[in-house]
Formats: structure tokens, sequence, C-alpha cells
């Protein structure tokens, strides 16, 4: 059995579980996506979906997982050594103030390590970024390595770039970008870039499945997002999957935990 067939019995077996009180066993809260593909593989990576289906529709703000591709924008004009520590004083993240490297200001999604290094970005320099990636809503039917632009209208001020300003994009929009970031590399960026950029994503080891999980959360208008990739230590195919949880009762750890209990990895502490 294929990795994403297992996957997929998983979710559709979840969904017969017992539930919130008020919810049908459907599960109407949670809408994954999931797509599995071998790394710079010709064919583009399809995407199979789960739950509310009505969610894909609809469109959203990225709420932080927009940090993705912003992290990458600091690496390519080298505006932030991904090993250096800064001091963030974010109230959500346990143990603060306290000094962060990118990945962790990633991992705990750190407004203030970005608003920091913003200065030393700017907007020109991100959306060039921005544009070179195709991030945006699409024509038609989104998929990995489709493009698509940001409106004119998306900037909404400094402070709402921590949720993407004023972009909205469709589940599937957000989902086909997450895996480009790891079905192939850009072909503007440098080895070196990409590489640091998939490591400042890395989210922990699964001894269980032999590989490591990459990752990034998101939350904001009572969405919760994560979206993880599951990479073998030794060769298979990757597994990319992005959970939309909007129940009343959603946390991002609950959130966190729904994707490692579908891949059959243990999750990391998030202290």
């Amino acid at each position: 059995m294929r990795f994403l067939d297992f996957i997929a019995l998983s979710v559709a077996f979840s969904f017969l579980l017992p539930c919130e009180a008020g919810q049908t066993p459907q599960n109407p809260s949670e809408l994954i996506l999931t797509s599995e593909f071998a790394f710079a593989q010709s064919k583009v990576p399809k995407t199979k979906f789960a739950g509310n289906l009505s969610y894909v529709k609809n469109r959203f703000s990225p709420a932080s997982t927009f940090k993705t591709y912003w992290a990458l924008s600091l690496l390519e004009n080298r505006v932030v050594d991904p090993k250096k520590k800064i001091r963030i004083s974010d109230d959500h993240i346990p143990g603060s103030p306290r000094e962060v490297d990118l990945r962790e200001a990633l991992f705990y999604s750190s407004n203030d390590y970005f608003e920091m290094l913003w200065p030393s970005l700017g907007r020109s320099a991100l959306e060039t970024t921005l544009r070179h990636l195709g991030y945006g809503p699409v024509l038609g039917v989104a998929q990995a390595g489709k493009k698509g632009s940001y409106p004119k209208d998306w900037w909404k001020g400094e402070k709402a770039l921590k949720h993407g300003g004023g972009i909205r994009l469709s589940p599937e929009e957000i989902h086909s970008n997450w895996v480009s970031v790891f079905w192939k590399k850009p072909s503007w960026i440098d080895e070196e870039t990409y590489r640091l950029w998939r490591e400042s994503l890395g989210w922990s080891d699964c001894p269980e499945k032999k590989g490591k999980i990459f990752g990034k959360t998101g939350s904001w208008e009572g969405n919760y997002w994560f979206q993880g990739t599951f990479v073998p230590d030794i060769g298979g195919d990757y597994v990319s999957i992005t959970i939309l949880n909007k129940s009343k009762v959603a946390t991002r750890e609950k959130t966190i935990l729904r994707f490692y209990e579908i891949v059959g990895c243990v999750m990391p502490s998030l202290n």
C-alpha cells in the first residue's frame, strides 16, 4: 500500500471516531489536502481531499504560513544569518522573552523576529520574491508549480505582514505553494539558499517512519492551519499535508497533533 493510500484510509477512519459535541461523524470543521511525490519528478504532484469539501471553494488568509515565503526572501536577499539568535518577546511563545534563530522563529511563528528584520528587507524585495514564486491567486485549478500573482491591494501595512496582508487564497492554492517548496528547487534560487530555506522549515525527526518532518503553522480569523511534509531519510516519496481546522474549539496544538496522528510520527514538544 502506498503511503498516501495509507494516509487516506487513516483520515477516512478518523472521521468515524467520536467527535466534538454538535458535530456529525464527517467532521465538518476540517479539511485535509494531501500530495505524494518524488523530489524533482517530472509529473505535477496530485492533490487528494478529505473532510469538508465546501471549504475548497472559499478563500482564506494564509495566516502565518506566509512566513514560509517571507523567510525565503530574507535568505535570498542575505538579510538574515539563519543560525544567528535574535531576542524576541512574543507573548504566545513559551519562555519569552528568549533568543531564537530562523528555524525556531518559524517553529514558534514569532512575529517579533520577522518584524525586527523587516527594515533590512523592505516591501520591494519581498514583492520580488513573491513575483518569482508566483505567490497569489491562480487562474483555474491550483497545482504545484502553477504561478499566480498577489493582488495590487495586498499591502495593508507592516503589521499585517504576519498574516499575509490582504492576500486571500483557496486551501488548494495554500497547499500547492507548500508542495512546490519540496517538489523541486525554484530555478532562480541557488542551491545553498534552497538548502537553508528547507532546513529552516524543519520540525522534527520521525524515527518511527525513518524520516523527517518539515512544517509551518498559521492561525488567523478563527482558522487554524498546519502544513507538514514527511521526507524519508533514504529514497522514497515525500508526503505533504495541509490541514485547515475551523472548529470553535480548535487550537494550534490540536491542529499540529492531527498532522502527526495522520503521518504516524510522534509530535515534538511545542515548548
